[in-house]
């Protein structure tokens, strides 16, 4: 009995180790935002120079050239809150999704006011949370 179960262990973790990552590094990525804002166009932006900065993905510019892709929702919202002095406060997420249109992984939804604590940038330290994430999950 334990010739089989470590027969089909082996046989198992073969299988595991042939499959190719859909996240490993040098893969391609592409970044999918729908939104028109351009609090939300700039946030993206900052997105793309960090992942072009980590260099662990390669970005392309189309999502048929790309292994997978990150779709990007973000919403910017003004107003004086408890947390921030005003300006813009942004809520993002994240869904990585492969060639079959699955969501493989889904990010926390990242909240940040513009303070001093963020430089008064809240888009950036939107993008800083899910970077920490990002590099923390897949390096």
């Amino acid at each position: 009995m334990k010739c089989y179960l470590f027969l089909v262990s082996l046989i198992f973790a073969g299988y595991v180790s042939a499959q190719e990552p859909t996240f490993s590094a040098g893969s391609k990525v592409f970044v999918e935002n729908t939104s028109k804002n351009e609090n939300v166009i700039n946030t993206v932006q900052e997105l793309l120079k960090r992942l072009n900065e980590w260099d662990h993905w390669q970005v392309v510019p189309t999502a048929e050239e790309a292994d997978f892709k990150i779709s990007i929702d973000v919403t910017a919202s003004k107003g004086i809150t408890l947390t921030s002095w005003g300006g813009t406060s942004y809520v993002m997420v994240a869904k990585l999704i492969d060639k079959k249109n699955e969501v493989l992984w889904e990010s926390n939804a990242y909240k940040s006011s513009p303070n001093g604590t963020n430089g008064f940038n809240s888009g950036r330290a939107v993008v800083k949370k899910l970077m920490r994430d990002l590099k923390r999950k897949f390096t």
